[in-house]
């Protein structure tokens, strides 16, 4: 029998235990007793149970079993301090808490390497962690349970903050921190749950038009339309002067001025002000306990509050080059204040991105679970950060991780959009279809201009069959976004899948002019040439993809091998995407571009490592 616990294998066969292709060391007794512990799990195993199991009676002393049970936390990257696979049950004896699987060993076939992902302890560290904050969510859940409306017959004011402008001083300095102010403001109206708001990373869409005819266009069903001017005078004093419209009639529902100094933490008090009078313009009451959570400050640290907002900037503007300054500028205002919850959720959504898009999965993974520990230890209901990583787990493929972290997120906020793309695209690795249909519906209205949500919608649906309706969310985030090639470049996919070769050329080199040096896009066209027969067209755009000096995917570059028929270049890519934990092998066990290679057994070996397999899907939450 193999069991596995995290990335863990324990072979009761072999009386091996690995993690990835290492071997780890333990000592026998240890072993057994690992072993007793784990095939009793959740179960309070007293010490004379152990001593009766493990040592047959014999004369054993207490400090010799504490000492096997320190070895076998060490061994599974936990300890006595935080016991979060091996419990200390005080007077009674000891629970194994970590999930457990059981593997068939005679199902698995021959196996590609698993990758051995950097700070493996604290990967650990948190599946339980996170498991014992939903239970903590569920406990309260179940009397205080947060609402999610339908959101077509939702008769809460929906609203839409635009950015606001700046006038008078420097505006290229002040603009980030006008933007900054917007964010804090639709933060604070999200908090109060009798409006519905669109969220920052759709709001930000209407930057350079915000004129509401426009608004109009973009988002029909919007009722009302806030926006203000922030004044600076002498960089310390500054004005907001406050617009609310309604986009039904054209009425001015409400307007007013705020004065406040920057220099002081009493200016966080204005986006409560404005949040509140919002919400009483518009007849909504404001409850206790969202009172409470509208008074918290972001940080009584100016000085990381400057950098905070830097890193926002640079945050948003979606380059590598950004992402990693955010980073720095994140960690700059953590280190002024380490209990800024906000930075380091912030830095969490950084480092996703980057690992989504620009760096190997594997070598970046363990950032983002470290910002998110450190933001789940300062709030532990942070739905935001239970989000960005859930997300996370789904691109690293860490299917029943991401199911508990997607359903935590969702308990305590079931209106982030980012937790409902986080199960579309677990279903649509697992090949649940309605799944897929159901949470895309819901992230879309949740946050219909959002572009890692317009980006792979597109391809939860293409990867699981669902292709005339990838080919029509892609036409339609086109006409939202028609200066994102990323859009463009996965549009070419689905027109290629459909035998649209010349529309999907088009598509794909709009994406390679869109988005100048990105190997991706270069792969997209190639696999374009290659649906429509044009193979001598492929190898020129395979050089030129492998010779950017940026990450390049392995499953993709796999892939467009395989449309030249190379499949053994191929299959060593698939193994290097494993060891990279790459995120697009998460489309593996259905996407219909493998189709070739389905009955190969290296790819059903490539199913089992990325846990895609028919034993493990079947296991699977859904």
């Amino acid at each position: 029998m193999k069991y596995r616990v995290a990335e863990f294998e324990i072979d009761t066969t072999q009386f091996q235990i690995t993690s990835g292709s290492t071997d780890v060391s333990v000592e026998p007794k240890v072993f057994d007793l690992l072993v007793y512990l784990i095939e009793n799990p959740m179960r309070i195993v007293s010490r004379d149970e152990l001593f009766e199991k493990i040592w047959a009676g014999r004369e054993v002393s207490d400090t010799t079993l504490s000492n096997h049970i320190k070895s076998a936390r060490k061994t599974l990257g936990d300890n006595g301090d935080l016991q979060l696979v091996i419990k200390t049950i005080r007077g009674r004896g000891y629970q194994f808490v970590a999930e457990v699987l059981e593997i068939a060993a005679e199902n698995l076939p021959e196996t590609i390497p698993t990758p051995l992902l950097n700070n493996q302890r604290q990967l650990t560290k948190l599946g339980l962690l996170i498991f014992s904050i939903i239970i903590l969510i569920f406990l309260g859940w179940q009397t205080t349970r947060p609402t999610s409306p339908d959101l077509v017959s939702d008769p809460r004011p929906y609203l839409l903050v635009v950015p606001f402008s700046v006038s008078g001083g420097d505006i290229d300095k002040w603009q980030p921190f006008a933007d900054q102010i917007t964010r804090e403001v639709i933060l604070k109206l999200r908090q109060i749950s009798g409006l519905r708001v669109i969220p920052a990373s759709s709001a930000f869409a209407f930057k350079h038009n915000k004129t509401p005819a426009y608004v109009r266009e973009k988002l029909p069903d919007v009722h009302y339309l806030l926006d203000a001017i922030v004044s600076v005078e002498g960089n310390v004093s500054i004005q907001i002067t406050t617009v609310l419209e309604s986009l039904d009639n054209h009425d001015l529902v409400w307007n007013d001025h705020y004065q406040s100094r920057i220099d002081n933490t009493n200016f966080f008090s204005v986006q409560t002000d404005i949040a509140a009078s919002v919400s009483d313009s518009l007849k909504v009451v404001i409850l206790a306990k969202e009172q409470s959570a509208l008074a918290e400050l972001p940080t009584s640290n100016l000085a990381a509050y400057e950098l905070y907002v830097a890193g926002q900037k640079q945050l948003n503007l979606l380059t590598y080059d950004s992402l990693k300054l955010a980073v720095v500028l994140f960690s700059q205002a953590i280190t002024l204040d380490p209990q800024f919850d906000g930075a380091y959720v912030a830095k969490a959504d950084a480092f996703r991105i980057i690992m989504s898009y620009f760096e190997k999965p594997a070598e970046v993974l363990p950032n983002v679970v470290d910002s998110v520990l450190s933001a789940l230890a300062i709030r532990p209901d942070s739905a935001e950060a239970l989000s960005s990583l859930g997300l996370a787990y789904v691109f690293a493929w860490r299917w029943q991780d991401a199911w508990k972290v997607l359903n935590a997120a969702r308990a305590e906020d079931p209106n982030l959009a980012l937790t409902e793309l986080g199960f579309a695209l677990y279903y649509s690795g697992i090949g649940d279809v309605e799944g897929v249909y159901k949470t895309l519906e819901k992230a879309n209205k949740l946050d219909p201009l959002n572009i890692e949500l317009a980006d792979w919608g597109h391809w939860a649906l293409a990867m699981v069959g669902e292709n005339d309706a990838a080919i029509q969310w892609a036409k339609d985030k086109i006409q939202l976004h028609p200066e994102v090639g990323l859009i463009y470049s996965g549009a070419s996919v689905s027109a290629s899948l459909a035998g649209e070769h010349q529309r999907a050329i088009a598509l794909a080199q709009k994406g390679v002019l869109l988005d100048t040096g990105s190997p991706y896009s270069l792969l997209a066209l190639a696999q374009t040439y290659g649906h429509a027969g044009q193979l001598s067209k492929i190898p020129p755009l395979l050089d030129k993809a492998e010779k950017v000096e940026s990450f390049l995917c392995p499953y993709e570059t796999a892939i467009t091998y395989l449309l030249i028929n190379q499949p053994n270049k191929a299959f060593k890519l698939f193994n290097d995407a494993v060891n990279y934990r790459s995120n697009c092998l998460v489309f593996t066990r259905n996407d219909p571009r493998l189709k070739s290679i389905k009955n190969d057994p290296r790819f059903l070996a490539l199913l089992t490592r990325v846990g895609l397999d028919n034993d493990s899907v079947a296991k699977y939450s859904r």
